[in-house]
């Protein structure tokens, strides 16, 4: 029987993570579609990743986001509701994707990492 084909998220990881060194990213990088940022954020800060500096969300996207976290970019103003979340760790950068959730609080979509 044939290995069922990997989902196009975890493609799209393992291509972000495939140029990494040392300790390996995908060990240490613990996301989670459908998440919830709150929690996704928590995971993240313990493993060394801080809010990116010099970010400045108006105050409408801190109230659709529904959080206080540091690492908001911002957030669409219109269709499905995404916010940015955006993150460093030394020379690694990290955007996280949200959509709202149940009770409008941002479940993790889609993340990106680089250099």
């Amino acid at each position: 029987m044939a290995a069922a084909p990997l989902p196009s998220r975890v493609l799209i990881l393992l291509a972000l993570l495939s140029g990494t060194s040392g300790v390996s990213a995908a060990q240490e990088l613990t996301l989670v579609p459908q998440q919830p940022i709150v929690q996704a954020d928590a995971s993240l800060r313990t493993q060394g990743w801080e809010p990116a500096k010099d970010l400045a969300p108006e105050p409408m996207d801190r109230q659709r986001a529904g959080n206080h976290l540091q690492s908001l970019s911002a957030c669409s103003g219109t269709g499905m509701g995404f916010c940015r979340y955006d993150y460093q760790r030394g020379v690694e950068t990290l955007a996280v994707i949200t959509v709202p959730g149940p009770t409008d609080h941002g479940l993790v979509l889609q993340w990106f990492q680089g250099r």
